[in-house]
Order: structure tokens, then C-alpha cells, then sequence
């Protein structure tokens, strides 16, 4: 049997929402799209200076990993750590949390939500 879908997507194909504060965000794979259904994926291009601002899931999980720049993670409650490229990480279902840009460069990062957050079906 066939697949319907390309089992892929290149990023640089993928346009984004720029968001404020100043960052790009790209939805890659999603129930919406075909292909997954229980998960999503997309990446975050931050500016030097911005941030990924306090926000909360409650319910689903979202797991990230740095792939360049340095970034400040903060979690509600949990605390604040300092990290650099390819380090992953994940936010607490129910925490407020936020990833700031503290480097000298766009700060790049894949993001991951399972369940798909309720925009991504």
C-alpha cells in the first residue's frame, strides 16, 4: 500500500508565524496535515534578545531540544537553567515555563507536544 503523505517535511520549505515577542514559529508534522496522530512537531526560530513567553499546557506534554544558541529555561516553580546546543529538555504538564534567548545569536529549537495541543488536530 501507497502512503497518502510523504513521510517528510523540510523546514525551510515551511514558511512559519512570526509571533511577538520577536520569534518565527513552524508547525512541521500534525494530525492536521496527514501522516501523525498522536503527536505534533515544529521548531522555534527566537531573536537574539526575545523569548518563548510564559505560557502552560495542561494537557499535553511538550519536549524540546536546542540546536543552536544559548537559551535560559525557566519552570514555574521548578527553576531556572542556563543551556546551550543540543541539550533537550521538557516542561511539566500544568507549568508555567518560558525559554529566553540569551545568546549572541538566533536560538533554534525543535519542539514536540503529545497529545497534539487542540490547534494542531
Amino acid at each position: 500500500m501507497m502512503m497518502e503523505k510523504l513521510p517528510f517535511v523540510k523546514a525551510a520549505e515551511v514558511e512559519g508565524e512570526y509571533r511577538l515577542p520577536p520569534r518565527v514559529s513552524k508547525l512541521l508534522l500534525a494530525p492536521k496535515f496527514g501522516g501523525v496522530q498522536n503527536v505534533s512537531m515544529g521548531m522555534n526560530i527566537t531573536e537574539v534578545g526575545s523569548m518563548i513567553p510564559d505560557h502552560v499546557h495542561d494537557e499535553s506534554e511538550e519536549v524540546l531540544f536546542l540546536i543552536s544558541g544559548r537559551a535560559k529555561i525557566v519552570i514555574e516553580g521548578e527553576g531556572e537553567w542556563e543551556i546551550g546546543p543540543e541539550t533537550a529538555f521538557y516542561s511539566p504538564l500544568g507549568k508555567k515555563h518560558r525559554v529566553e534567548n540569551i545568546g549572541d545569536e538566533p536560538l533554534k529549537l525543535v519542539w514536540v507536544y503529545c497529545p497534539p495541543l487542540p490547534n494542531h488536530r
